[in-house]
């Protein structure tokens, strides 16, 4: 049986990005100092809005209707109802507030699994199987709300971390919430407690810093994450009418400036994208994304020598990430190159051995080597560190289907 059938029974394949494409932004998360093109060079104040917007290159954007804010955050009946029960029985405002977040998180009432492409409002995000870290958050927001709780959106400052989608590269960024009860009246509070609700538990335990962020800039990368998801879909008037509402609730949300560039560049507008993308510079001058996709409009554009600066000094910088390293060692085992794929999968796991993702990227390029007893190591290491029984369970089939393909192998 040849690899590719097996794949099937043991899907060790994955999509791969190239070493250097451009990056769409979305959110599911290196400070940049560029030579020879520093932002004195490209552009320090931010442009207005309307010298980059232009709706003459996508005629039928109108057409699409787009969620207005209030029904992204609209809870239905009965997740209203859930609000209520969760709360019931609690006597202080604390104690309220710890319940109702342990009862979103308790998977006997709220059985979410983690999706990055899972682009939800709050109420479809309570209906349905699978969120991202974005929907989890709106709709945790709007149950606070609900709740009469104080509730605050953090931006979590994560290091780079890449995934791929129908042949795009995407950059994940992270959010979270952060809940307070308010005070009862006739109450003496000595201080304030808050409640950190994060869904990603390997963000919980690196206790990464976060920003608060207002409610329009969420509302900004929800809209980006559906002209992302639009994009991907090749609907170009859907994926602009998204940005346009995204940039119009947010103009200083960055990662949509660079999306919209990425959208103009597809259309071959490289005046238009060079001009998005000058504009998230301006607002986040280490913002990565925006040098990357810089430097890929470059090359387009015959600016061979600014691209090649950019991307020296990306790739110094990155250096001690070890998702890019997860990167390049996916873009190796791509090429065939199956030993460099084990140096950078070695040295991501050097940089963090709590990683599951990067043993099971070890378990596949030994499976595709031949070398099956290393294989299954490394799927056991990468079950050791899945950090959720749903994912330690995806590992699980992964063995076993890989001793049934040994035994079979072996007769």
């Amino acid at each position: 049986m040849s690899h590719s059938n097996i794949a099937h029974k043991y899907p060790f394949n994955k999509s791969r990005p190239s070493r250097f494409r451009p990056v769409l932004a979305i959110f599911s998360f290196l400070f940049l100092c560029v030579g020879c093109v520093s932002t004195q060079q490209l552009q320090t104040e931010l442009l207005p809005v309307e010298h980059i917007l232009n709706d003459d290159f996508f005629p039928n954007f109108h057409l699409y209707e787009i969620e207005k804010p209030a029904q992204i955050f609209a809870l239905s009946d009965d997740a209203k109802s859930f609000v209520r029960n969760s709360i019931l029985g609690a006597r202080t405002g604390d104690d309220k507030a710890q319940s109702l977040i342990q009862h979103i998180f308790d998977r006997s009432d709220l059985d979410l699994i983690y999706e990055t492409s899972a682009n939800t409002n709050a109420t479809d995000t309570f209906n349905s199987a699978s969120a991202n870290c974005l929907s989890l958050s709106i709709m945790t927001y709007a149950m606070a709300k609900e709740a009469g709780f104080s509730s605050q959106f953090q931006i979590v400052d994560i290091p780079e971390f890449w995934t791929r989608r129908e042949g795009y590269t995407l950059l994940n960024s992270h959010v979270n919430v952060k809940i307070g009860a308010k005070a009862e009246i006739g109450k003496l509070r000595l201080y304030d407690i808050d409640f950190e609700v994060d869904f990603d538990p390997q963000t919980r335990s690196k206790k990464f810093s976060s920003k608060g962020t207002s409610i329009q800039t969420v509302i900004a990368m929800f809209y980006n994450n559906k002209g992302a998801d639009a994009l991907l879909q090749g609907n170009n008037n859907l994926a602009y009418a998204y940005f346009r509402e995204a940039i119009l609730s947010s103009q200083e949300y960055s990662g949509t400036w660079v999306n919209l560039g990425f959208l103009y560049r597809k259309q071959g507008q490289y005046d238009l994208a060079l001009k998005s993308y000058k504009q998230a510079i301006a607002i986040d001058e280490d913002y990565n994304t925006a040098w990357e996709n810089l430097a890929f409009l470059y090359d387009r554009t015959g600016n061979l020598k600014a691209a090649a600066d950019i991307r020296t000094r990306l790739e110094s910088k990155r250096m001690n990430n070890p998702f890019y390293h997860q990167m390049l060692a996916e873009i190796d085992e791509d090429e065939g190159s199956f030993d460099s794929s084990v140096s950078h999968y070695e040295k991501a796991i050097r940089l963090d051995r709590n990683q599951h993702q990067f043993y099971f990227g070890l378990a596949t390029v030994y499976f595709k080597k031949g070398e099956f007893d290393q294989s299954k190591h490394y799927l056991k290491l990468a079950q050791r560190k899945a950090g959720t029984r749903k994912v330690a369970s995806v590992y699980v089939n992964k063995l076993n289907a890989l001793s049934t393909y040994i035994e079979r192998s072996e007769h």
